[in-house]
């Protein structure tokens, strides 16, 4: 699968140089696209994958604070490059959740080869209700499903996080924050920022607006 990815995305890699370079120093192939399902309206509403530049989520995972005590977890992961971005930035711990097995084949067979693979990464094939929250640190979100579903993951996190006896707060990071007015509404989150997107020379990669919230649990 990785091989027909490389070649169906070569027109993405060409013109934007600085994520094939930065695929090629971390040795994962992170260009792709995975058709979405569902529309806005519907429970069953899952966007389509398409990566974001490593500027963007490197951005992203600094304005976060992201550190070595850290536990990042991205749901809709897709082929991994947040995920292996994080790991470059040394969290502790660095989880991606996506509901397509190939994706999550593809995500691992990336680690197996990569210069990130003696790092705690780990890849799951799961529906993300379905995934334990209780000691992520950041939830990195680029808006991988509608309201309804998305106000479930926040309140199984916020469950999970009582179950696990959560120290830390949990901060989130949403790109491309559809769905905002679901975390406004939940009632212990509070808004601590925003990150306008920012062109990007020599690349054709789309960009895009990032909330962030921090939990007032804890």
């Amino acid at each position: 699968m990785l091989t027909n990815l490389r070649k169906r995305n070569l027109t993405a890699r060409l013109r934007q140089p600085a994520d094939e370079l930065w695929d090629r120093y971390l040795g994962v192939h992170t260009f792709g696209y995975h058709p979405g399902s569902g529309g806005p309206g519907e429970r069953e509403w899952y966007m389509h994958y398409i990566p974001s530049s490593y500027r963007d989520v490197f951005a992203v995972l600094d304005r976060a604070g992201v550190g070595p005590d850290d536990v990042v977890t991205d749901l809709g992961c897709g082929l991994g490059r947040v995920v292996f971005a994080a790991g470059h930035r040394s969290a502790a711990r660095v989880e991606g959740v996506d509901l397509v097995p190939s994706l999550i084949d593809a995500a691992k067979a990336n680690l197996a080869g990569s210069r990130l693979k003696h790092r705690d990464i780990r890849f799951h094939a799961r529906n993300a209700l379905d995934h334990d929250l209780g000691m992520t640190t950041l939830l990195y979100l680029f808006h991988p499903f509608g309201p309804e579903i998305l106000g479930e993951v926040i309140e199984k996190a916020r469950a999970d996080r009582r179950s696990a006896g959560a120290r830390r707060s949990l901060r989130i990071a949403y790109v491309n924050p559809v769905a905002e007015s679901v975390l406004n509404e939940a009632g212990w989150l509070r808004p601590v920022g925003d990150m306008p997107p920012r062109p990007e020379l020599f690349s054709n990669a789309l960009h895009y607006r990032t909330a962030f919230w921090e939990s007032t649990d804890v």
